[in-house]
């Protein structure tokens, strides 16, 4: 789960992906996972109870839908983001002093100043 994300907003199911090893003794499939969820060490095995069945989109009743994104489980610290406004700012009672930054993707964090000491825009 992504820190700064509230769980309800979060999707309760990603996918889909390809089944490509059944266990019926305990009921497990294991998946073909994108490299990116193997990063994150997420399992591959996973039980008959957390997964369901992909169901392809009819474009005559639904025109227009999209194909499920895939989620992305928060990346490496070495990305870069690019900020689209700093809104706010405040001082915690241990001196440390923290901005309230809106992101491109539409994020909103508090950020400490550590995170962003090295960039060249605040020089």
């Amino acid at each position: 789960m992504p820190k700064d994300r509230a769980r309800k907003l979060c999707p309760k199911f990603i996918g889909p992906y390809k089944v490509i090893e059944s266990n019926p003794e305990t009921s497990n499939y294991k998946l073909d996972l994108p490299q990116t969820l193997v990063n994150q060490r997420i399992h591959p095995v996973f039980h008959v109870s957390l997964l369901r069945p992909f169901h392809e989109s009819d474009n005559i009743s639904f025109p227009d839908q999209t194909q499920p994104e895939l989620y992305d489980f928060g990346l490496d610290d070495e990305h870069e983001w690019f900020v689209d406004e700093i809104i706010g700012h405040c001082h915690l009672d241990d001196g440390q002093l923290e901005f309230k930054v809106q992101w491109s993707l539409g994020d909103t964090t508090w950020e400490p100043t550590g995170n962003y000491a090295d960039l060249s825009a605040l020089d």
